[in-house]
């Protein structure tokens, strides 16, 4: 099923946005990010229940200008549980790209670093029974893991956002479009 940006739930709503039934453009404020001891920044956020399996796709087209500008999908899993996968800009030979699993305040990371001339990635969730598999394309068609790893069904459900943030002083424009969610 393809997702209408508009119908998304702003965690964080930026000044400066464009929203059409294809894309969502966002422009970045300075100083905002998604470290959990801080509000989410930028971000959209779509609610699902985990009592399914789906897969969850996006297109992300990003101008990063300054060291540590990022985007991508952020899963949500009750307020002590979160999962932030993206790229993010270091400096002007490496962008990389980074998943992030939060319990609480502490956080174990992931990454490799691509060049930084990419500004475009998809990214790709797959959750079937408990296993989170966490993907990305530079194409679109062809997928390589992250991570996997067992985030296990319970009370909470898992919600699926976007995000794009500038932690330093810096903004950027950033394009999602193409998500998609399937069900079942």
């Amino acid at each position: 099923m393809k997702i209408d940006p508009r119908n998304l739930i702003w965690v964080q709503q930026p000044k400066l946005y464009i929203a059409t039934e294809e894309k969502i453009i966002l422009e970045t404020e300075p100083f905002t990010d998604l470290n959990p001891s801080k509000p989410g920044a930028e971000a959209i956020q779509l609610s699902l229940e985990a009592k399914g399996s789906f897969c969850f796709s996006v297109r992300s087209d990003f101008e990063y200008q300054n060291p540590f500008d990022q985007c991508g999908i952020v899963i949500y899993k009750g307020k002590k549980k979160k999962v932030v996968f993206g790229t993010e800009y270091r400096d002007t030979e490496r962008t990389s790209l980074q998943c992030t699993v939060y319990h609480d305040e502490m956080g174990d990371r992931s990454g490799r670093d691509i060049g930084s001339a990419i500004n475009r990635m998809y990214y790709r969730i797959w959750y079937r029974g408990g296993e989170l598999r966490i993907q990305y394309s530079f194409s679109g068609r062809r997928y390589g893991d992250m991570r996997k790893f067992w985030l296990a069904p319970d009370k909470d459900k898992l919600s699926i956002g976007i995000y794009a943030c500038s932690p330093s002083n810096s903004t950027f424009d950033c394009i999602f479009r193409e998500m998609i969610l399937e069900e079942g």
